[in-house]
């Protein structure tokens, strides 16, 4: 589906490696040491499995995430120290606030993540000039579901109230794309900052 200037009235952005940089690997080679695993061994135990989706759709909390992952790993892990290493893993993505900034002067602004309260803690507390240019934030931990669910697509068409065909997604994943394709959604792949920027400008969008 292709977007037009004409058209788009709203557009929601992923949040990590879209308006953020992420690295969920900096968590597992700071955990791996302490659990006497690989990098990558911590990553399929978290990742992988049901743990971190429970986290992110809040069927665990905060501090049930913590001991999950203390008796998986089997360590005593400070839960001060958990937080250290499982927030500082986010970093500025270039000229992304600068992008916001731009097109939150034309169009009412979205985020859509699967995310924890933890990690959107950190973003905000760390990225409070950026997120200054949303409307609203659809969160996988508060809506119980995550992409690419149906539901956590409906809440954000129902958050926006505007035909779907007026809503721009932003992610960069291609099976979210594809997933909010089907729910009548514009969606675009991010691949850059300055690939989206070029996207936005051949579409009349910018």
């Amino acid at each position: 589906m292709t977007a037009t200037s004409a058209t788009i009235a709203a557009i929601a952005f992923d949040l990590g490696n879209v308006l953020v940089a992420v690295d969920h690997l900096r968590f597992c080679r700071r955990l791996a040491p302490l659990a006497g695993m690989s990098p990558e061994a911590v990553y399929a135990a978290v990742f992988q499995t049901g743990l971190e989706p429970g986290y992110d759709t809040g069927r665990l909390s905060s501090r049930e995430f913590h001991r999950r992952l203390e008796a998986h790993f089997h360590l005593d892990l400070p839960y001060s120290r958990f937080i250290e290493i499982w927030t500082e893993i986010f970093d500025p993505l270039d000229d992304m606030e600068e992008v916001a900034a731009h097109l939150a002067r034309r169009y009412p602004l979205y985020l859509l993540s699967n995310t924890n309260p933890l990690h959107f803690r950190y973003i905000e507390t760390h990225f409070a000039e950026l997120l200054r240019h949303f409307r609203a934030f659809i969160l996988s931990y508060r809506e119980g579901s995550r992409k690419p669910e149906a539901a956590i697509f409906q809440a954000l068409i129902r958050q926006v109230g505007l035909p779907p065909a007026q809503i721009l997604f932003i992610d960069d994943k291609e099976d979210f794309v594809v997933a909010a394709r089907t729910h009548g959604l514009v969606a675009w792949p991010f691949v850059s900052p300055g690939d989206f920027k070029e996207k936005l400008v051949a579409e009349g969008l910018w």
